[in-house]
C-alpha cells in the first residue's frame, strides 16, 4: 500500500431478504432472552452470507474488485437457500461464535464462494485453503465467560429450533466495508451485481 491510500476492511457476501433478517432477529431475541449475559448479539439488520473475507483492503482497489465481481458473477446460477439449524464454532466446550446454518443448493453455493476466491485472485488475494462453512452470525461470547456461562449457552443453541421460513434464492453479491467499533462491527456496501 502507498502512503496516504485507504485501507478499507472489507468482505464479498450475499444481503439477506427482509423474511429472513426478521426470523433471525426474533431467534436473537429469543436466545438473548434465555442468556442475559455473556454473548454479544449482532444487529440482524447487519446479517450477511459471507462468500469470501477480504480484510485489509486498498480503497483505490475497490472500483476493481467491482468489475471483477461482476464478471466472475455474469453467469452463476442462484441456489434455493433454506434456514437450518443452530450451532456454535469451534465444536467442544468453548463456543466462540453462535451461528445459524444454511443449507440446500450447496454445489452451487460452493460454485458462489469459489467465484468470489477467483474474482479477487488476480488482485492479490488467495483462496481461503479450508473448506467453506455457510453460516450466518447471531452472536460472538465474550472472552471472560465461565465455564458454567458457556456450558449455558451450548445448553441454549441445542435446544433452539429456527422455525421454517421460505427459501430464498439470491439475486445480488454485494461488497461490503466492515468498521469494527465497541458496540460490534458496522457493515455499509461498497457496491453490488446482480445474479
Amino acid at each position: 500500500m502507498t502512503v496516504g491510500s485507504e485501507t478499507l476492511r472489507t468482505f464479498i457476501a450475499l444481503p439477506l431478504p427482509a423474511e429472513w433478517v426478521q426470523q433471525l432477529a426474533d431467534t436473537i431475541a429469543m436466545l438473548s432472552r434465555a442468556l442475559p449475559s455473556g454473548v454479544r448479539w449482532v444487529s440482524p439488520s447487519g446479517i450477511h452470507l459471507t462468500l469470501k473475507f477480504l480484510g485489509p483492503t486498498d480503497a483505490r482497489l475497490v472500483p476493481r474488485i467491482m468489475d471483477a465481481i461482476g464478471d466472475s458473477f455474469a453467469d452463476a446460477s442462484s441456489p434455493l437457500l433454506s434456514l437450518s439449524v443452530l450451532g456454535t464454532f469451534p465444536g467442544g466446550r468453548n463456543p466462540r461464535v453462535i451461528w445459524a446454518g444454511v443449507s440446500g443448493g450447496s454445489e452451487s453455493l460452493d460454485d458462489l464462494h469459489r467465484r468470489a476466491e477467483l474474482a479477487v485472485q488476480d488482485l492479490g488475494w488467495s483462496a481461503d485453503g479450508r473448506p467453506f462453512r455457510p453460516h450466518l452470525t447471531l452472536g460472538r461470547v465474550r472472552d471472560r465467560v465461565s465455564p458454567r456461562q458457556r456450558q449455558a449457552i451450548l445448553d441454549a443453541v441445542a435446544g433452539a429450533r429456527i422455525p421454517s421460513i421460505p427459501g430464498w434464492r439470491p439475486d445480488t453479491v454485494r461488497l461490503y466495508r466492515s468498521v469494527l467499533t465497541p458496540r460490534g462491527a458496522q457493515y455499509s456496501s461498497l457496491g453490488e451485481v446482480q445474479i
